[in-house]
């Protein structure tokens, strides 16, 4: 099943795997909220070194979850349901990052710190790897 699609109407499985994904990406982006506010406490001085650490955990928890039983209900495997993954995983991280910091920048004035970069830096590339390693072993 490597790659292909189970049913005869591919916009079907890919419609099915929309709506799983979304579903879960929609909790992720409330997890990274908590994330955001949470590694704040780490912004500066050596209390910034955790801060690469938190995110490997929530990015590898993140894909982890994300890609568990995605094989099962996408109905389909392999590299296009690994992008699907990936981007579930990615989306929901980097728009609330991005929306997080605008907007508490204008109410309160704080900057990304080298700190934030590397949490989404870790979270974006462990969340990839737990997603697809997942994918794998679920095929």
């Amino acid at each position: 099943m490597h790659g292909k699609l189970s049913s005869s109407n591919p916009f079907n499985d890919l419609f099915r795997a929309l709506k799983f994904l979304g579903k879960k990406a929609l909790i992720l982006a409330g997890v990274w909220v908590a994330v955001y506010f949470f590694s704040r406490l780490f912004t500066s001085g050596p209390l910034m070194l955790i801060e690469p650490t938190i995110g490997a955990i929530v990015g590898a928890a993140a894909g982890w979850e994300m890609a568990d039983d995605a094989v099962a209900e996408c109905g389909f495997s392999g590299p296009t349901l690994w992008i699907l993954l990936v981007l579930a995983c990615w989306c929901p991280i980097w728009l609330v990052e991005r929306v997080m910091t605008a907007l508490m920048h204008a109410l309160v004035g704080w900057q990304m710190t080298f700190g934030e970069w590397m949490l989404l830096t870790m979270a974006t590339i462990f969340s990839m790897i737990a997603a697809i390693w997942r994918e794998l072993a679920d095929d």
